[in-house]
């Protein structure tokens, strides 16, 4: 197209060529098509980042609250007693069944729920589980552990233990010198003999006392937790600072699978009727119990022992939940050599362009076929397929149980 058009009264004429509409269109059709390419492939990035971050952190946490786990389960009867000198009728909680877990009654594992034919002083057991009979299906089959210790309260008096110098009036309670180890006034304590590990005390309600207030720099125990003779190597344990007296000489921890009631509780990536792994605490009284959550997104939980049935020194049988559930505080020291824990959770969140297989059912448990068969379906009809499924495992040796 030739165009002229006059400057300074002079006439120019010049070649400018322009765009035809159909080169325009062509053009914001490209621009169209390569932004819709950058888009969808953005949305793929962000997609497996997302998905990745929350693999990272379902791992991360696994790895802590299982770690956790793990070290409560290896201090698993520190502190304990080998025998009474009174029947122990402790009673840790009286919650009625299924208040922590469904299908759970939670009082069968009460220091004063033993059988007196499996024990007539009703020495405490440190490991005890079983498996819930009721409830949902989902719910079904989960195992519910027990361990007891003096250690494993979350406080700073169950970190600290010392033992008595002297005997009667003149002994003391030895003093480490580091303000985090020492004893304060108002700890309450439980006392061992070393020698025989009997629990000092005469009665349900005199086996502990409050830490005095020190005296010239010492602590002076009561006189009926006082040595009587230098043979005797008393050992003094914390449990709680508490203005009460203990009502059992230890803490107690459940670990149990259950759905918060508050939706808000669990995380939004959690597949439907997963819950979490959690930790309740007892510590000295029905009354000092605290629920702490350490792994979310949980299907399920197994429990699987290791045992010297004939008591040889040789692993000779593998089982179940209920395997020690007939035997006394004495019987587990000698025969249980490890405890093994499974933990039926997932990856990251719902990916719903990722089939995890068509076959719902997944061995929660040890190769020799000890622990459940769990079917994922009973979650959900069909959404389980779009989560990364996946097994933690925890093979403990109980250091503080095993003679």
């Amino acid at each position: 197209m030739r165009t002229k058009y006059f400057c300074r009264n002079r006439l120019v004429y010049s070649n400018e060529n322009g765009f035809t509409l159909t080169e325009l269109v062509v053009v914001m059709a490209i621009f169209i098509i390569l932004i819709m390419i950058s888009a969808f492939a953005f949305q793929n990035i962000t997609a497996i980042s997302s998905r990745e971050i929350k693999s990272a952190d379902s791992n991360i946490q696994g790895i802590i609250g299982l770690e956790m786990m793990r070290s409560d389960l290896e201090s698993a009867g520190y502190g304990l007693p080998y025998s009474l000198n009174f029947v122990g009728n402790f009673e840790e909680t009286g919650e009625p069944a299924d208040h922590y877990s469904n299908g759970i009654d939670s009082t069968i594992f009460n220091g004063k729920s033993i059988d007196t034919a499996i024990d007539a002083n009703k020495v405490p057991r440190a490991v005890q589980s079983a498996t819930a009979t009721s409830g949902a299906d989902y719910e079904l089959g989960r195992d519910y552990l027990v361990i007891k210790s003096t250690s494993i309260g979350m406080n700073d008096t169950a970190k600290k233990w010392s033992f008595i110098e002297g005997v009667n009036s003149t002994s003391n309670i030895k003093i480490w010198g580091d303000a985090a180890e020492d004893f304060v006034e108002g700890d309450e304590v439980v006392v061992l003999d070393a020698r025989t590990r009997t629990l000092v005390g005469s009665d349900l309600t005199h086996f502990s006392f409050s830490m005095p207030a020190k005296v010239d720099d010492k602590f002076t125990p009561p006189a009926a937790y006082q040595p009587p003779e230098l043979l005797n190597n008393y050992i003094v344990y914390g449990i709680k600072k508490s203005s009460t007296a203990l009502t059992y000489p230890y803490s107690r921890a459940d670990f149990y699978v259950k759905r918060p009631t508050d939706n808000s509780k669990i995380s939004s990536r959690c597949a439907t009727n997963t819950g979490l792994l959690y930790k309740a605490i007892f510590t000295g009284d029905k009354d000092s119990v605290s629920e702490n959550p350490l792994l979310d997104c949980v299907a399920d939980m197994q429990v699987v022992y290791s045992m010297d049935s004939n008591e040889d020194g040789v692993i000779d049988n593998h089982g179940n939940e209920d395997e020690l559930a007939s035997l006394s505080a004495e019987q587990i020291r000698k025969r249980l050599k490890e405890i093994r824990i499974y933990v039926l959770t997932h990856d990251g969140q719902k990916d719903r362009g990722f089939t995890y297989s068509t076959n719902s059912v997944i061995h929660v448990g040890d190769e020799l076929g000890n622990g459940h068969d769990y079917d994922l379906a009973n979650l959900t009809a069909t959404e389980w397929m779009n989560y990364r499924w996946k097994i933690y495992s925890l093979v403990v040796i109980p250091k503080n149980v095993i003679q």
